[in-house]
């Protein structure tokens, strides 16, 4: 059976990592957040072309 010193080690181990892997999510986060803006400005800019070409069609 692990000793207290290794329960609180793995403790140690496990908040770092923890801490770790929220900081890249964060970063992910921010990426992502990025990406929905072009996206969104993309769809827009397909949706004035859109309508442009139909109205001079008309």
């Amino acid at each position: 059976m692990a000793g207290w010193k290794d329960l609180l080690l793995d403790t140690l181990k496990l908040t770092d990592e923890v801490k770790r892997l929220n900081r890249d999510i964060e970063r992910l986060e921010t990426h992502v957040i990025g990406v929905d803006k072009r996206l969104v400005r993309l769809e827009t800019m397909v949706e004035i072309a859109d309508k442009n070409r139909r109205i001079s069609a008309d």
